[in-house]
């Protein structure tokens, strides 16, 4: 069931000065440390039938060997508080004491006249902590995804995000204590911040959810919180790696490395080296997969970040042979590997919006090959694949506002093309005389420039999401770039929803998405139904964002990741 907003509340005048903050009002808070209490504040609850809850979840404390960054992973650390608000009232559960949660989870799905709506801070945190102890909540917000996007990419320091300070800010009351997810909660002092976290996470949403309306970002709020139950479920499922594989190919840099007196190719072998070679030792379960953390708010365009370990990053065959092809899927399973062709020119086609490009896919042409015609004075059809793969470069390259003098390295970087000066300033005098709208765009986008200087600039993707530029600090390259990629983000997140549920039916799954790419893992003797599958769901979820343009999907059987 998709996500809705509560209930809405008048939007607070805001905080004018700090003497106007008033501490918390204290809460009746209810201890329950026995299935008996357990079960009696249940059925008043069910009884009360409230429309929204807050709910705080608060980790054990970590064992003093874990790792700094597990510190405060919900995956590594077990859960041991949760703090319920509902009503005049906060429930502590003290789950050590608690030994059958199903009543609270039946509490949460509700039933069809009546599913409560759950408030967190870090729903992603927070799923993902309640994940092992049953509860699943089918309709939940989430004030950190929502103070995120209402911060509208100007990179607002990490402390602003965090519940107090939203409270503070937004509601006029100070928190007791500086309240974070993760944070350990043994101590009986603990227990008035778990009580007031929970307590302020409804009337919280309620103030923020105005402002999402009016700032034209409720579209891509519910998106973000109808996306997580993909993320987690992808992050739990990881991907399968090939260690003994992977090890011979690091021992290979290795033996290369202390052989090779060439400095740059040791540099390079150097980083392989560091960033890679203990994946396997750092990374792998015990059941031979690798459990990456995804982050999908980490991008102001609403790209992917990944990390522990950045599968993003993973070098390419050219780069590092055979390293892609010791990711693998389980046995008697094989990969479907997905990806959207040409996604950021079909995008920009549409925003820009250029005629002469969305001609070019309605018809079925490869927009390289157009430009290609341009650059070389004839026919497409004449056009050879060294033609070819320059306005390659010049498509990619000149979209987001790259000059011809940087467009001479990239060319160089990315196409093994050399260029002079000239050469490069003639590829971009053809690509925009073959595509007048994008020139007519990079026009508008640059009449921003001026005014920058004095006031703020605001550029918004398909769904809305908005990134705004403080006064001084306007970036051309970027106001072209983020509507487009987080455009096409929107699209593929819409995508990672429908195959999450679509999967699950041919016994399949999600396992990685690195930019615009899409990883599935499922069995065998289905391969050919999930490819299809995979490939026209994504199509069409990118259709509800680019509908003027077709889209198209390529999908592929492999079993491993660098099969084509």
């Amino acid at each position: 069931m998709r996500p809705q907003g509560p209930p809405s509340a008048p939007t607070p005048t805001g905080r004018d000065s700090a003497a106007s903050v008033v501490p918390w009002p204290t809460a009746a808070t209810v201890h329950l440390r026995d299935g008996s209490s357990f079960a009696t504040a249940l059925t008043e609850l069910a009884a009360l039938a409230p429309a929204a809850l807050g709910l705080v979840v608060l980790l054990a404390a970590p064992h003093p060997d874990l790792p700094r960054e597990a510190a405060h992973d919900p995956r590594r650390l077990h859960a041991e508080l949760l703090a319920l608000a509902a009503g005049d009232r906060v429930f502590i559960l003290h789950l050590a004491c608690l030994h059958d949660l199903r009543p609270l989870q039946a509490l949460l799905a509700g039933t069809d006249q009546s599913i409560p709506y759950v408030v967190f801070h870090d729903a992603h945190f927070s799923l993902a902590a309640l994940q092992p102890l049953g509860i699943s909540p089918p309709r939940f917000g989430c004030t950190l995804i929502a103070a995120t996007l209402l911060a509208e990419g100007t990179g607002v320091r990490h402390d602003t995000l965090e519940l107090a300070a939203l409270a503070t800010g937004h509601l006029e009351r100070g928190l007791p204590g500086q309240v974070q997810q993760g944070q350990v909660s043994p101590a009986i002092a603990r227990y008035p911040v778990a009580a007031a976290a929970a307590d302020c996470l409804v009337p919280l949403l309620r103030a923020l959810t105005p402002v999402l309306r009016e700032r034209g970002l409720s579209r891509v709020y519910d998106l973000e919180c109808r996306l997580l139950p993909a993320v987690l479920a992808m992050e739990a499922a990881g991907v399968g790696l090939d260690v003994a594989g992977f090890n011979r190919i690091a021992q290979g840099w290795q033996r290369e490395r202390d052989t090779n007196p060439a400095p740059e190719r040791v540099a390079q072998l150097d980083k392989l080296l560091s960033t890679y070679a203990n994946w396997p030792r750092d990374f792998v379960a015990d059941d031979g997969r690798m459990r990456p953390h995804l982050h999908p708010l980490a991008t102001d365009s609403g790209r992917f970040a990944c990390s522990q370990p950045n599968l993003q990053q993973v070098p390419a065959e050219h780069t590092a042979p055979g390293l892609r092809g010791c990711f693998v899927p389980a046995p008697g399973n094989v990969l479907i590997i997905a990806d959207y062709a040409q996604i950021e020119l079909r995008v920009a086609a549409q925003l820009a919006p250029c005629a002469a490009l969305r001609r070019v896919f309605q018809e079925g042409r490869d927009p390289h090959r157009a430009t290609a015609a341009t650059l070389a004075g004839k026919p497409e059809s004449e056009i050879s694949s060294h033609e070819r793969k320059l306005a390659k470069a010049v498509n990619f390259g000149f979209l987001f506002g790259m000059g011809a003098r940087r467009f001479q390295d990239y060319a160089l970087a990315s196409y093994g093309l050399e260029l002079d000066h000239t050469a490069a300033q003639a590829a971009r005098d053809a690509f925009f005389a073959t595509f007048p709208g994008i020139a007519a765009w990079h026009r508008k986008i640059g009449d921003l420039g001026p005014r920058s200087h004095r006031e703020d600039t605001l550029v918004h993707t398909a769904l809305g999401r908005r990134k705004r530029f403080p006064a001084g600090h306007f970036s051309f390259n970027a106001a072209l770039n983020i509507p487009v990629q987080g455009t096409a983000a929107e699209g593929f997140k819409r995508a990672m929803i429908d195959l999450h549920a679509a999967l699950a039916v041919l016994g399949g799954r999600g396992v990685l998405c690195v930019h615009d790419e899409y990883l599935a893992e499922v069995p065998e003797d289905r391969a050919e139904v999930a490819r299809v599958l995979v490939s026209r769901t994504m199509e069409a979820a990118m259709a509800t964002v680019v509908p003027g343009v077709p889209i198209v999907a390529e999908a592929h059987i492999a079993r491993s990741w660098s099969d084509e």
